[in-house]
């Protein structure tokens, strides 16, 4: 098939258009943070960390809503059941309006409860952590409705009116330039999403409230859990390391962020359709489900590993360039991105728990993996690592979880087969690739022996996969 046909797929121009733009908003937020990072300095910097920190904390006070908000459109959807996605839709909203109130209230009563730095920032916290409850809503909304542009608008809203405000300001006001621009944009994004969606009304169904709790609470417990999980580091990174080494690890997740976009935003738009096809209720041959699984989750591996053989080698100019003294960030950002990474592979396995409502299994996972992140983040923080010891922690355990939810989703689709070989099978390569790496990391070479390096490592593991990744992509569509 001519390769001129595969850009002809609405679905491949919907990703690109939404990547596209994606990237043109995050080289706006890049930007943005390499903005406040040279105007902060690495200790208010890593602050400014803290504060991104509670605002994700806020984010979990939609008990769960804005999660089962995606899984029950699509099946009230699924089943043509348009009254049904309606109550959805202002159910949800009006719970929010109804959250919105009692967080403000909270936020008051917090002011009387905590001191230093962040009591100055706290009321200015809560008002975006409400906003910010909004855009999810409508981020959601655009694309349960298929309406791409609508996210991209707000992606620009968010990123460039941001990176305009803070460039004006952020030299005479600092931290706080931030954080109004934040609350700006959050407006603007309100704003943008109730002229541009359906009339949404202030009206709560119980019955519609009560499964959304009821499906909610679990996805909360396991995405809570999740990021508690993904944010011990930075506990731990401020009880035992300081504000500065946490502007470091700020400044390195951040281009991860940025590096890995793509796949990001690719596995965003896939989301409502892999919920209905992984779910074993539509009737989906089970064998067909591994095949699908298997093959999208080798596509996210290559992609990942060419990113990181870019970002990993690109990222020594880039700093030295832009921002000098995040010098320690580099060896940093490399450790993270295999973490990011193989948490992207098991996508489509966490797809699958979530879609057949399993993630109990994933919060079990979750607890076990928790106490093995403090157990490492401590003991390498005490054998004076510091903050690559923290980010070595970090990447050995969101593989170790990527691994093992891939094995818990092959057991729950066959709960009577050993599935420790196609784990192995899946997983073998990039783990190769993640301890090698990280040894070429950790020995601290020139930019040139490291490229060497790591160009005959991702050659050597990687060729057939290539050959395959370019074979399929020139002789049929993506589904």
């Amino acid at each position: 098939m001519d390769i001129r046909n595969i850009f002809k797929s609405e679905k491949i121009i919907s990703v690109i258009k939404y990547s596209s733009i994606k990237y043109i908003a995050l080289l706006m937020g890049f930007l943005t943070g390499i903005v406040n990072a040279k105007v902060l300095g690495p200790e208010k910097f890593g602050v400014l960390g803290n504060i991104m920190l509670i605002l994700t904390y806020i984010s979990f006070s939609s008990l769960g809503v804005l999660y089962s908000m995606n899984r029950e459109y699509v099946i009230f959807e699924s089943n043509s059941d348009s009254e049904g996605t309606r109550k959805v839709l202002w159910t949800t909203f009006t719970f929010l309006s109804i959250l919105s109130v009692v967080l403000l209230v909270v936020s008051i009563g917090t002011l009387y409860l905590i001191d230093g730095i962040l009591r100055d920032f706290i009321l200015l916290i809560f008002i975006i952590g409400i906003f910010d409850q909004y855009r999810n809503f409508y981020v959601n909304y655009f694309r349960l409705t298929n309406r791409y542009r609508g996210i991209n608008h707000i992606e620009l809203i968010k990123h460039v009116l941001s990176f305009i405000i803070i460039i004006i300001t952020i030299k005479y006001f600092e931290i706080y330039s931030v954080l109004v621009a934040m609350l700006i944009t959050s407006l603007m994004v309100f704003l943008y999403g109730y002229k541009y969606s359906e009339r949404i009304k202030i009206k709560l169904d119980i019955v519609v409230l009560k499964s959304l709790l009821v499906i909610g609470l679990p996805l909360l417990i396991y995405n809570l859990g999740f990021y508690l999980l993904t944010s011990l580091d930075r506990v731990m990174i401020i009880k035992y390391l300081g504000y500065i080494d946490l502007g470091y690890y700020t400044f390195s997740s951040q281009i991860v962020i940025a590096t890995l976009t793509f796949i990001s935003s690719v596995l965003f738009l896939y989301y409502p359709q892999a919920i209905k096809i992984l779910n074993i209720d539509n009737g989906m041959d089970k064998e067909k489900i591994i095949q699908k699984t298997e093959e999208y989750t080798k596509y996210v591996e290559i992609l990942g590993v060419i990113l990181y053989l870019a970002g990993a080698i690109l990222i020594v100019p880039l700093v030295y360039l832009v921002a000098p003294q995040y010098v320690e960030s580099i060896n940093i950002y490399r450790l993270l991105v295999f973490g990011t990474i193989a948490t992207q592979i098991a996508y489509f396995s966490n797809v699958f728990i979530v879609s057949n409502k399993k993630q109990i299994y994933l919060i079990y996972l979750q607890i076990i993996s928790l106490f093995i992140a403090f157990i490492l983040n401590y003991t390498l923080i005490h054998l004076g690592y510091g903050i690559i010891g923290v980010s070595l922690a970090t990447s050995i355990t969101t593989t170790l979880y990527s691994v093992v939810q891939h094995f818990i989703y092959l057991k729950i689709l066959n709960p009577n087969e050993n599935h420790i070989k196609n784990t192995f099978k899946v997983y073998y390569k990039f783990t190769i690739f993640i301890v090698l790496g990280s040894v070429l990391t950790l020995l601290n070479m020139n930019i040139l022996w490291y490229s060497i390096g790591l160009l005959l490592l991702t050659t050597s593991l990687y060729f057939n996969y290539f050959r395959f990744f370019w074979k399929n992509l020139i002789n049929k569509k993506m589904e």
